[in-house]
């Protein structure tokens, strides 16, 4: 217990129970949105988690309809709330069979002919037709892969409790093992007579938050080596973080067998408790965030980083005194086009636009500034730059395999020297 306070596994919501998801909408202070449990026995979709943030005003028995018009019947729900007021949800495609005109589909804002993921209002106003921007969202049918990448990197970028280590594990509880991830399929850990459905998408998300983290070092609660740590635990089928594909089978136990037995624990750490310690739920396997379980307090305390962000302020009422959209009705809609997630206006709400993401060769410290020295409208928002020299590889996790990186980092020489130099003087333009 003592290991898991330390770090952060107490203060990680797995998204298991009603109260974490009571007390993150909570914290998120996303009026008008409130948590169901009509799938809480997996009933109504079984890749979908037991509790579901849907409007205050739907009743469940109306909500119930809306399943079937969605693949996999993973029906529209919210993910994020925006400080300034608008609301990120995320849904698979529609059914074949489904109209996207019915009155049971109705209820979501704004909806689009083919949603995948898209940001909306505070459902105060409804624009009689789909908007423009939101129609070019390309759909992903199963809402379990690009939608869980798409998601995750949009809250990394705009909310600083995130990017803290205990808020980054809870970011991956909620959106990618809660939310029906397939593990198993997508890192090769079943065994070979199983269809092979690999595709390195959750490490993608890892890559993408270590070139935030390189290029933002003061802006996370983590560094490298937690993310390292993270990447290599992926691998093994042993943690019940990345064994199963959903909720349910947690609980339940799952009928895939992974490839290797070799990561079965012998006689397993026992607690008083009769079970496995480090876990929590039905699965006996622990959970990848009970760190102290195969790590030292010495490598722990590497995966802090001490010039961390601050802890957030209390998020202002939507339109109140202290909101962060300076222009009155503005609500921020992240637009996915051409490859690229950028902020555009509702065309019914305002017609000034929104600044635009800064050039390629903006320098660092200027990427969340507009013209004139003034903030980006959205509070603690990172906006990264994508130009190649800014893009480099993750040497520690790809190459620490090759005889000269090993050369270069367990002896001293010039090219250490020259690496660690360079190292520091990123951190100190950062900083």
């Amino acid at each position: 217990e003592e290991n898991d306070e330390e770090e952060g596994l107490g203060a990680t919501l797995l998204f298991e129970s009603l109260r974490d998801w009571e007390k993150e909408l909570e914290r998120l202070g996303a009026v008008g949105w409130r948590v169901s449990a009509v799938n809480e026995r997996f009933d109504m979709a079984p890749s979908l988690p037991r509790y579901l943030w849907v409007p205050s005003g739907l009743l469940d028995h109306d909500l119930k309809r809306t399943f079937a018009h969605f693949q996999e019947r993973r029906v529209p729900r919210l993910c994020w709330h925006h400080p300034g007021g608008g609301d990120l949800l995320r849904a698979a495609g529609f059914h074949p069979a489904s109209e996207p005109g019915s009155e049971d589909v109705r209820w979501v804002p704004g909806i689009p002919g083919d949603l995948g993921v898209g940001m909306e209002g505070d459902g105060k106003e409804k624009p009689p037709h789909p908007p423009h921007c939101l129609s070019s969202l390309g759909p992903e049918p199963s809402d379990r892969d690009l939608n869980c990448l798409l998601s995750s990197l949009v809250q990394l970028l705009g909310d600083p409790h995130a990017r803290s280590l205990p808020g980054f594990q809870s970011l991956v509880q909620r959106e990618w093992v809660a939310a029906g991830h397939p593990f198993p399929r997508r890192l090769g850990l079943l065994c070979r007579d199983t269809p092979r459905e690999e595709s390195p998408v959750f490490l993608l998300f890892l890559d993408c938050t270590w070139q935030l983290l390189r290029q933002f070092p003061a802006d996370f609660g983590f560094t490298e080596t937690f993310l390292l740590a993270l990447h290599d635990s992926t691998f093994s089928p042993y943690f019940s973080t990345f064994r199963f594909s959903c909720q349910r089978q947690r609980g339940h136990g799952s009928p895939l067998q992974p490839c290797s037995q070799t990561y079965r624990s012998v006689g397993g750490w026992p607690d008083p408790s009769g079970g496995f310690g480090g876990h929590r739920g039905g699965s006996p396997f622990p959970l990848v965030w009970a760190w102290g379980l195969r790590y030292s307090r010495e490598q722990r305390e590497r995966f802090r980083n001490p010039a961390g962000p601050p802890a957030p302020a209390e998020p202002p009422a939507p339109g109140g005194p202290g909101a962060p959209c300076p222009w009155k009705g503005a609500v921020p809609v992240l637009a996915l086009a051409k490859g690229s997630l950028s902020p555009h206006p509702l065309p019914w709400r305002s017609s000034r636009p929104l600044p635009l993401p800064p050039h390629r060769d903006t320098p660092p410290e200027n990427r969340g500034r507009i013209s004139g020295g003034s903030r980006c409208p959205f509070p603690e928002l990172l906006l990264p730059c994508t130009a190649g020299p800014a893009l480099r590889l993750w040497h520690r996790c790809y190459l620490r395999g090759l005889p000269q990186e090993q050369r270069g980092r367990l002896a001293p020489s010039v090219a250490a020297l020259l690496e660690e130099l360079e190292l520091l003087q990123d951190r100190i333009h950062a900083w």
